[in-house]
């Protein structure tokens, strides 16, 4: 899923040519060993209500096709 302009904008991913956002697999990852996550790092944005009810729906429609990434190894 194409996160469109505006969106890319409010998420802080303003300066990136086209951004996606795939939703037939997730990322598994454990907080406290995670190489992706520092405990303190500043928000860069957020998507908007809208936007992310969008997102929820094409999580929900290919929920039992998706598939795991592991995120620590």
């Amino acid at each position: 899923m194409e996160i469109p302009d505006i969106e890319r904008r409010r998420a802080g991913l303003g300066d990136l040519q086209q951004s996606w956002i795939v939703v037939d697999e997730y990322n598994y990852d454990i907080v406290e060993h995670s190489w992706y996550i520092e405990p303190h790092q500043e928000v860069l944005g957020r998507f908007s209500k809208s936007f992310m009810m969008k997102i929820a729906a094409m999580f929900a429609k290919v929920r039992g096709q998706s598939s795991r990434v592991k995120r620590f190894d």
